[in-house]
């Protein structure tokens, strides 16, 4: 990515700040910034980012290892969680050498996400259950 120097110089102090703020926080030691997505990620969603962010620290997940531990399909049934959430999650994963498709146990899975979320969701509407 272009040195913040150069995005001030041509660009404006301004976006150099929103892009070094932090986007996806959850605790002190698990957050990253606009440029760190980027950069280190490789994905730019940032609502998303902030969705999943919300999400962790109201189940109580503040670091890499207790995201890999969790369910991926417990984490999608959260209230804000959708495709590309867990897109960011698993780039978080990803990036940190965590093993995308065994965290999904794909080998044995054969429903994508997509169905799964809307019988998880139609499921809960007739059970009167809410979607964390």
């Amino acid at each position: 990515m272009i040195v913040r120097e150069k995005v001030e110089k041509i660009i404006g102090k301004g976006f150099a700040d929103k892009l070094d703020t932090e986007v996806f926080l959850v605790s002190e030691s698990f957050s990253f910034t606009r440029r760190e997505m980027v950069d280190d990620l490789g994905c730019a969603n940032f609502i998303a980012a902030a969705k999943l962010a919300k999400v962790l620290r109201r189940l109580q997940i503040f670091n890499i290892r207790q995201l890999y531990n969790i369910d991926p399909l417990s984490l999608a049934r959260s209230k804000g969680i959708g495709e590309t959430a867990l897109f960011v999650a698993m780039c978080i994963l990803d990036t940190n050498d965590y093993d995308v498709e065994k965290w999904w146990k794909y080998k044995d899975n054969t429903v994508k996400f997509s169905t799964f979320k809307h019988h998880a969701i139609s499921r809960s509407s007739k059970r009167k259950q809410e979607v964390a």
